[in-house]
C-alpha cells in the first residue's frame, strides 16, 4: 500500500517540476517579405518554433538565417525552403542574435523559446 502512495507522491512531484520547468517565451517575431529582425539574447538550449504562411502557392522561397546579433556575421542556415509549413528547431548554444529573413509574399512566423536541459533531451525534430 505505501509503494503505491509513494509512486503517486512521486509521480505529482514529477508532473509539478515539469509545469514549472515549461518552456519560457524569450521573443516572437512575426512580418512579410525579407528583413533582419532585432537582436536577442538567449541562454541555451532554445528552439526556434516556425510557420510561413502565403496566399500564394507558387514560386515560393523562403530562406531563414541565424547572424550574429552585433556583427551580423552568419552563423548558419536555418532553413530553406519552396513549400509552406512550420517546423521546430533545437539550439544549443548561447548567445546574442538575429534572424535574416528573405522571402517574397510569405507571412512568417518566429517564437524563440527557452528550454530547460531536460526539454532539450526530449526534443524530437519536426520539419
Amino acid at each position: 500500500m505505501f509503494g503505491h502512495i509513494t509512486r503517486c507522491v512521486a509521480l505529482m512531484l514529477f508532473l509539478a517540476v515539469q509545469s514549472a520547468g515549461a518552456e519560457e517565451l524569450i521573443v516572437e517575431f512575426n512580418g512579410s517579405g525579407s528583413r533582419t529582425t532585432a537582436e536577442f539574447k538567449v541562454q541555451g538550449p532554445w528552439i526556434l518554433d516556425w510557420r510561413i504562411n502565403s496566399e500564394y502557392t507558387r514560386m515560393l522561397s523562403f530562406d531563414l538565417d541565424l547572424v550574429d546579433g552585433r556583427t551580423g556575421v552568419l552563423k548558419g542556415s536555418v532553413l530553406r525552403t519552396k513549400s509552406l509549413g512550420n517546423g521546430v528547431r533545437l539550439f544549443n548554444e548561447s548567445g546574442s542574435y538575429r534572424f535574416r529573413i528573405n522571402g517574397s509574399f510569405i507571412d512568417w512566423y518566429l517564437k524563440v523559446k527557452k528550454l530547460t536541459p531536460a526539454e532539450a533531451e526530449l526534443y524530437s525534430p519536426k520539419t
